[in-house]
């Protein structure tokens, strides 16, 4: 046991600041074995390049996190989150420090992009952005509009166009639930919304439909025709930027359709930690984000194992067999 102790013990500048990390993540139930292994050698390797009480700097961070010539892609990227996620935990904290973001590469992905996961914290800021939205004469309506838009994106993990062809007869207030018709693959499906997003599509029916037909867009652009994707592009790049998101450029994200894959990686991970059985709620998931096969939706079984590297060791004990070993 004494030799377990020592091997861990923390004698850098940023030890006791892993500590209060690891001991936070256990208190929340996870084992943290491999992060605090890393953060170990972080916290070893900055001993002489950094002093207690000094911010983790972009140099060290870049010297630390530069991929070694023997290692793997995973394990560097495993190596990089870590550390990544350790700063933003001294952010949240109130100590300033820098963060990097992994370079993920196009074809990395194997879909020709890379998703981006918002996180809580990104998600309340956006959201925050798009209820300070001010009413325009040129779209009057449009600022009661966005805030119930984007949340239903995100909340029901819909697809734009999906969101945008919604009727008011397609939103049935008394089962709760959305209508998708005819969405991607001709396929049609119902979409339960959760209790905090019927409440603020009821009130917003209430302000914007009182007088609409059945036939009418739920999200009508001024014309009462559907609003152009183009147009609600342009108004998710500005509140990315009034949210102080970065965006990397048209086509880098994010994208409003990492709205889609953010719900679908939070959903994954309460999954993972409330113990559900993952081969009864895949296949349901599978048909809430209108996937054509279950294939699509394992996709994001991987993902958030990327994103969320503690819920690993979870993954592999629970779902092994969704992570088949690759034979050589």
């Amino acid at each position: 046991m004494q030799k377990t102790e020592k091997a861990r013990s923390f004698s850098g500048p940023f030890a006791n600041l892993c500590k209060d990390y690891i001991q936070k993540n256990r208190a929340l139930g996870y084992k943290y074995f491999i992060e605090e292994t890393y953060l170990l050698q972080f916290d070893t390797f900055c001993i002489g390049k950094s002093q207690s009480g000094q911010p983790i700097t972009k140099e060290l961070f870049d010297q630390w996190t530069t991929k070694i010539v023997y290692e793997s892609p995973t394990t560097h990227k495993m190596r990089f989150n870590i550390l990544a996620r350790f700063c933003k935990f001294l952010n949240e904290s109130g100590r300033e420090t820098y963060t990097g973001f992994y370079p993920i590469k196009r074809e990395d992905s194997g879909r020709g992009f890379a998703p981006y996961i918002f996180n809580k914290d990104e998600i309340a800021r956006f959201f925050q952005a798009a209820d300070s939205v001010k009413a325009s004469n040129v779209s009057p309506q449009t600022h009661i509009m966005l805030p119930v838009l984007f949340r239903m994106l995100y909340s029901c993990g819909l697809r734009l166009s999906e969101v945008l062809n919604l009727t008011v007869a397609d939103v049935d207030f008394k089962k709760g639930v959305l209508a998708i018709r005819d969405s991607k693959f001709d396929k049609s499906r119902l979409i339960p919304m959760s209790e905090s997003m019927l409440a603020i599509s009821r009130v917003y029916a209430n302000t914007m439909h009182s007088c609409s037909s059945d036939e009418s867009y739920f999200f009508p652009a001024p014309d009462k025709g559907p609003f152009a994707e183009s147009s609600i592009y342009t108004r998710f790049r500005r509140l990315l930027f009034e949210a102080g998101i970065s965006h990397g450029g048209r086509g880098k994200g994010p994208r409003l359709h990492d709205f889609r894959h953010t719900f679908a990686v939070h959903s994954l991970r309460k999954l993972v930690a409330d113990g559900r059985d993952i081969y009864v709620t895949l296949p349901i998931l599978c048909g809430y984000l209108g996937h054509k096969s279950i294939g699509s939706t394992q996709y994001y079984l991987r993902l958030t194992a990327e994103v969320y590297p503690e819920l690993t060791e979870a993954f592999e004990m629970h779902f092994g067999a969704v992570f088949p070993e690759v034979r050589k």
